[in-house]
């Protein structure tokens, strides 16, 4: 009903015919990059970095200088769709599906489908991987990218379309997601909302020779040449966006917005500020934001009043001649940039975390920033005299206390522990539906091989204590059941397929001593690396209906370098 009533709303009040109503609309189009910092462009007073196209969009745009996003990337993108506050949507970390969103969630590529919209994203997703919290259920009609924290090759790979088929690609990723967003833009002449989210700067740090080289000779740490270069290549790519929208005669008619998701993956200029990427500081969520209105006054402007990532969604929405809608955390912007007044409040950011206690966190309003490291250290700083957080003024003013109070209060209030990592829906998904390792949990001796199961990993000796992924299906299914391994021993190794219902699948997997595939990082990465996973059909598994646990395990648990590694299992549906 919500839905319905806002699309009545929008076409009562842009007029009865739908044909004009479609010419009268403005496009859409928001860039989000990824771990760009605010001071990662030359327009924010960094002389090691060349923005030309960023800094030309920033200033024909409203510029807000103080506009804030949670410390990481999930919670933030969760943040811009939902207009609310990550907690409530259920978006609290970056892995192990404490990044998807609600379903019930209603954002804002919903809102303006179901109001004639066509609407598309390009790029990263990072609110959950399988169906109902993929794009495509959640409002995106078009979807070329990847869901997962970040995509592990800039030039080569598999990426995902809107139905979750695999898409192979060769070719620089950043340059692929912009021409795929113009192509979507230019297709025809209804109105558009484009979501173009590079994974750019964000690691590994891979880039083209001709962007390394440009950047080498400034100086630079090997990793900061990576970043900047990649920074470069985004800007670049601006410069196509911008140019192709004004030659296809849809820049006068299109509201463009750019914002970064989080603070800088990394140690470098930040104008000043404390914090880096993963901090509540203003270093962590202070980030580049500007909003292109067609004619409107406040373009070329420098606004200081705070602002932040919820208050996206009710501001598109009133700009396209909508109603803001209740219930959501954020603002419209729209009564301050034509000039009018814009009520006081306190802007949040929280910290990350496997579960939601509402501790890191932080507050801010025009002058001063509350920051609580826990439930017992508390800052405050005044943002107008000491931007860079160095004089701690908690315990000199009744300020402080005051803002601790009420911060306590409203980080209790929107903790949303029912929604943080849902089972998997097998029944949701048009058709495959893949059962990832860092989506999974594993068990005693069978581990990660990273510390904790970011974006991309697998199982490590995964043997008797196995591991399982969280499922639920509202009725019985039949699943052909895939798994993507390594396995470095002399003999097949039996493997074993459960649920907690009692259906189970006995097979084996040969030998399949895989390799880590080639890459072209500039320095060492964070992350683990691709390999050339084996494949194996292990049979058909029913499926009951509820919720249950999928376990594999192995008989055998040998030990990480010689052992049984699991990249994900890939459930086929075989018939009803």
């Amino acid at each position: 009903m919500r839905h319905l009533c806002f699309t009545i709303l929008l076409l009562l009040c842009c007029g009865h015919d739908r044909g004009a109503v479609a010419q009268q609309r403005p496009n859409i189009l928001f860039v989000l990059t990824d771990d760009q910092g605010i001071g990662d462009l030359s327009l924010h007073g960094n002389d090691s970095i060349r923005t030309p196209n960023l800094d030309a969009l920033l200033l024909r745009s409203a510029r807000f200088d103080r506009f804030y996003v949670s410390p990481v990337c999930a919670p933030t993108r969760a943040s811009f769709l939902s207009g609310m506050y990550h907690p409530r949507t259920g978006a609290v970390f970056v892995t192990r599906r404490r990044e998807n969103m609600d379903a019930g969630v209603t954002t804002i590529a919903e809102y303006l489908r179901e109001a004639g919209y066509r609407t598309g994203l390009f790029g990263k997703w990072h609110n959950g991987a399988t169906f109902p919290y993929h794009p495509a259920g959640q409002g995106f009609t078009e979807f070329l990218g990847f869901t997962l924290g970040h995509f592990n090759d800039y030039f080569t790979g598999r990426l995902r379309n809107e139905r979750d088929e695999a898409v192979p690609f060769q070719g620089d990723l950043t340059r692929i997601f912009t021409d795929s967003a113009m192509h979507f833009m230019a297709r025809d002449s209804s109105p558009f909302f484009c979501m173009l989210a590079y994974q750019a700067p964000h690691t590994p740090v891979q880039v083209t020779d001709e962007r390394w080289n440009a950047v080498r000779p400034r100086g630079l740490t090997d990793y900061n040449t990576g970043i900047y270069a990649m920074v470069e290549s985004v800007d670049q790519q601006i410069g196509r966006l911008v140019e192709e929208l004004r030659r296809n005669g849809k820049l006068g008619n299109t509201i463009i917005v750019f914002s970064t998701d989080n603070g800088p993956n990394g140690d470098r200029y930040r104008q000043g500020l404390r914090g880096t990427k993963g901090q509540v500081d203003e270093g962590g969520v202070r980030v580049p934001f500007g909003i292109r209105i067609p004619g409107n006054p406040a373009n070329g402007r420098i606004i200081s009043t705070p602002a932040a990532h919820i208050d996206l969604l009710p501001t598109l929405l009133e700009a396209v001649g909508g109603p803001a809608p209740a219930g959501v955390d954020g603002m419209s912007l729209l009564p301050l940039l034509r000039g009018g007044n814009f009520p006081e409040r306190y802007v949040y950011a929280f910290g990350q975390g496997y579960d939601y206690t509402g501790y890191p966190g932080s507050m801010r309003n025009d002058r001063y920033l509350y920051v609580a490291r826990d439930s017992n250290n508390h800052e405050l700083y005044d943002l107008l005299e000491d931007p860079g957080q160095q004089t701690d003024l908690y315990a000199e003013t009744e300020i402080g206390p005051r803002m601790a109070a009420t911060y306590r209060q409203f980080a209790t209030s929107i903790g949303r522990p029912e929604l943080v990592a849902p089972p998997i829906d097998l029944l949701a998904a048009p058709d495959t539906v893949r059962l990832l390792a860092h989506e999974g949990e594993p068990t005693g001796r069978t581990r990660f091989r990273d510390d904790y199961g970011w974006a991309n990993d697998y199982f490590v000796d995964l043997g008797v204590d196995g591991a399982y992924w969280p499922v639920t299906a509202a009725r019985s299914r039949q699943f052909e059941v895939v798994v993507r391994y390594h396995l470095d021993a002399p003999v097949p190794r039996s493997i074993t397929v459960a649920t907690d219902a009692g259906t189970r699948l006995l097979g084996s997997l040969p030998p399949a001593r895989t390799e880590e595939l080639p890459v072209a990082d500039r320095v060492p990465r964070k992350e683990v690396y691709p390999r050339a996973w084996g494949e194996a059909v292990l049979g058909v598994l029913q499926i009951p209906p509820g919720t249950n646990r999928i376990t594999i395990a192995s008989p055998v648990q040998t030990g990480e370098e010689t052992g049984l590694w699991v990249k994900e299992l890939v459930l086929r549906p075989t018939g009803e």
